[in-house]
């Protein structure tokens, strides 16, 4: 049985809040394995130079002092411990400039679960140290398929003498951040992958595959996505890098992933990044839309495409498509509403949209009202994110209520047994509006239930939020089960 593992990833940012020495530093970890030595977590430290407290020394140089100490507990029990000290270059002139600095550090560990302590202290201020616990897993098995994490790198040289920084033959510095601004145009990373050799059999050959992802949808980013042909043996290095000098704004997952010849899924790893690149539009990246389906649509139709896809896209989609849509940019529109598929489906986006713009027509069909298409209601809404509920169940004639429905999902995004009540409060449109939902990112509003019966009960306390006992009120019945 093919096994996943979980990213071990940790990005913190010191901030001038957790300093009053204004002291700013990003921290991250990896864990790795080794043939030789077991498992291993390689921790980075980057601090701002122009942050840290400098004091003048006995050689009349000025240099600041970090302390460091790291901390790996089970329970009660420390299983490691490092403390010390990281300095800062010298510096002549204490109004100078200084340069950032960073630190790295190597340290053994077995499989396991651990509290991760890190404690950071500029010793040349009077400021308390920043504190950080997190829960660390290590799970590297000796006869598995595994992979390291992913490891982003600000620069790399082959290695002449070995050091800290040192891998496979590389000295590797790396970003200690997950934040690429515009001004960076190369996205590079590092890892090892496992035992390729002990699952697929020596000198067996399989596939690594390396992308960028969506964050939000988990969909391919068009044109960034790669490949490498590998012979399985012990340890497998990954050293790849993207230009992400047109890579739009926004949140995405690094990939990598390793195939067997039937092209199944044997290991992968997702790393979080953004990316800010104002001068990118979003999802402008294939060309292809000129003889495309796209092509075909008139501006009509367009303008309604682009507005029904609203339910399924991120706020950047969302936030572009509407400023073009009031530009007016035809041949900018269609690109937009092309490359929205591309990234959905980058084999067959035409065959994504189609199966999609028959959910719109069903949508348009079953809410619309006489000033609104369907899937602008807050239903369409609903049924076009989320899809067909597992329950719809209407209620139209309960004395004291005003019409309503409940929506219940068994399984939605992650969670487990969501609804959403709509109800219809001017008793003539079909606009049914949402009125609550225990669903994350939904209006969840306390007094439901006197909203829904206010067409005649108007309840005396303001802050009451349920008047449903009373002649023919089911509502908390039917909220609770759903039929």
């Amino acid at each position: 049985m093919k096994k996943q593992f979980t990213i071990i990833f940790l990005l913190i940012f010191i901030t001038s809040s957790s300093f009053g020495s204004n002291l700013k530093a990003y921290f991250t970890y990896c864990t790795f394995s080794s043939p030789e030595v077991g498992p291993y977590i390689e921790t980075y430290l980057s601090v701002v130079g122009n942050s840290a407290v400098y004091k003048k020394s006995e050689t009349n140089t000025f240099q600041s002092t970090i302390e460091i100490t790291l901390i790996f507990k089970q329970g009660d029990e420390i299983k490691k411990f490092k403390k010390y000290n990281l300095l800062s270059p010298e510096v002549t002139d204490s109004l100078a400039e200084k340069v950032n600095f960073m630190d790295q550090q190597r340290i053994s560990l077995p499989n396991g679960q651990y509290e991760f302590e890190i404690t950071i202290k500029d010793l040349f201020s009077e400021e308390s140290p920043f504190k950080s616990t997190q829960i660390l897993t290590i799970n590297y098995p000796k006869d598995k398929i595994g992979i390291s994490d992913i490891e982003l790198i600000e620069s790399l040289n082959k290695t002449t003498t070995k050091s800290i920084i040192t891998k496979s033959g590389f000295d590797i510095i790396p970003y200690t951040s997950d934040y690429f601004p515009e001004n960076f145009e190369k996205i590079a990373f590092y890892a090892e992958i496992y035992n390729t050799d002990k699952t697929l059999g020596e000198n067996d050959s399989y596939l690594v595959n390396y992308s960028i992802e969506s964050f939000e949808t988990g969909k391919l980013v068009a044109n960034y996505k790669s490949f490498s042909k590998e012979v399985a043996k012990p340890v497998n290095i990954v050293l790849k890098s993207f230009t992400i000098e047109n890579l739009p704004s926004g949140n995405y997952n690094l990939v990598v992933e390793a195939r067997n010849k039937n092209n199944e899924l044997l290991i992968d790893k997702k790393l979080f990044f953004q990316r800010s690149n104002p001068k990118s539009t979003p999802l402008l990246i294939s060309d292809d839309y000129v003889n495309s389906f796209v092509a075909k649509l008139d501006k009509d139709k367009l303008d309604d495409c682009i507005k029904s896809i609203e339910p399924i896209s991120t706020q950047i989609e969302i936030n572009f498509a509407r400023n073009q849509l009031k530009g007016k940019d035809e041949e900018l529109m269609r690109q937009y509403f092309y490359n929205f598929w591309v990234t959905r489906n980058e084999l067959d986006p035409e065959t994504e949209w189609n199966n999609y713009a028959n959910n719109v027509e069903i949508a348009n069909k079953m809410f619309s009202t006489a000033i609104k298409k369907g899937y602008t209601t807050d239903r369409g809404i609903i049924f076009l994110k989320y899809g067909k509920p597992n329950t719809r169940s209407e209620f139209v004639s309960e004395p004291s209520s005003y019409p309503y429905e409940i929506w219940h999902y068994y399984k939605i995004e992650g969670f487990s047994n969501k609804k959403f009540v709509f109800y219809n409060p001017d008793l003539v449109s079909n606009e049914y509006p949402l009125l609550h939902a225990d669903m994350p990112g939904f209006v969840n509003n306390p007094q439901w239930k006197v909203q829904l019966h206010k067409r005649t009960n108007q309840p005396i306390d303001m802050d009451t939020e349920d008047n449903s006992d009373h002649y023919g009120g089911r509502a908390n019945d039917n909220f609770r089960n759903p039929k």
